[in-house]
């Protein structure tokens, strides 16, 4: 009898463990798939919020919410503070200013689904800077993956793919400067640092860069600038890399990795939503043809 009940309270606690271990990877997937949907959003939105504002007081603005955001979440990390800050100068400039100055440029002239495949590039260029800065191996596969997403990209940047030229070349700019911060945030995070202290401090130094480039423009905010600003600050800058590397202190990065290809889709169906962009068939087989080469890249 009491190996009968034994036996029963040891199910009983293989199932909870089944329970929690169901219940962490919904919560992961739901975490990583809304930072993706947010991200997602950030480019018609950010392209509406041009009509009322000017592009860099816009990302301004933006970061300097943001990071005020990120200044009280350390008070509930232990030692979240403790950092060299000269790590962070660099890499706030390129993850931070220099991409969204070119990205809220290049909205201007090009369209928002557009640019989420623009910015989709991305991990291509970090599979050949990481070769070259991290001695990271590219093997036939990398380099086919990168031959399958730059096929795409010139149809995305032709003038048959839609958008502006002088857009989408401002847009990827941003994208590389991106790959390049990567770079720099992928080597402090192999020296020790936390995820989250690496995106708070980039985007605090990227907002003091972002100061001085608001005196060449006039500033004007209208009461119609400050939800969109609000909304981009706090949901597709502060939540959306809040979830994601919550997610990604649970889950290996290389499966993480897969939500990313689904920010380009939500930018597609976001930008149709929001602003009823035209859709050309050319740009969407295209932009799914660079998606598919960064997943070869990537997962080679």
């Amino acid at each position: 009898m009491f190996e009968i009940q034994r036996g029963m309270r040891y199910n009983q606690v293989i199932l909870r463990g089944k329970n929690i271990y169901t219940m962490e990877k919904y919560r992961i997937a739901l975490y990583a798939t809304v930072s993706s949907a947010l991200w997602g959003t950030s480019f018609p939105l950010t392209k509406m919020g041009l009509e009322e504002i000017s592009p860099l007081i816009f990302a301004f603005f933006r970061y300097l919410l943001a990071s005020i955001f990120f200044i009280i979440l350390s008070l509930f990390y232990k030692n979240f503070y403790k950092i060299n800050a000269k790590n962070f100068v660099i890499l706030g400039l390129l993850s931070v200013t220099l991409p969204t100055v070119f990205q809220n440029v290049g909205l201007q002239y090009t369209q928002a689904h557009i640019t989420g495949f623009l910015q989709s590039t991305g991990p291509l260029y970090t599979v050949i800077l990481a070769s070259v800065f991290l001695k990271e191996k590219i093997n036939i596969y990398k380099i086919f993956g990168i031959f399958i997403g730059l096929i795409g990209l010139y149809f995305i940047i032709t003038p048959g793919g839609g958008g502006n030229f002088y857009g989408n070349m401002l847009v990827l700019l941003s994208a590389v400067c991106y790959s390049i911060g990567g770079i720099i945030a992928k080597n402090l995070l192999n020296r020790g640092i936390k995820p989250m202290q690496v995106v708070a401090f980039s985007s605090i130094f990227g907002t003091i860069f972002l100061f001085p480039l608001t005196f060449f423009e006039k500033v004007g905010i209208n009461a119609e600038s400050y939800k969109y600003i609000l909304f981009l600050a706090i949901f597709t800058t502060f939540l959306a890399y809040f979830l994601w590397y919550s997610a990604m202190e649970k889950i290996e990065v290389s499966k993480l990795s897969f939500y990313v290809y689904l920010i380009p889709l939500f930018s597609l169906i976001f930008s149709r939503i929001l602003i009823g962009e035209e859709l050309r068939f050319l740009t969407i087989l295209a932009g799914f043809v660079v998606v598919a080469g960064v997943a070869i890249a990537q997962k080679a």
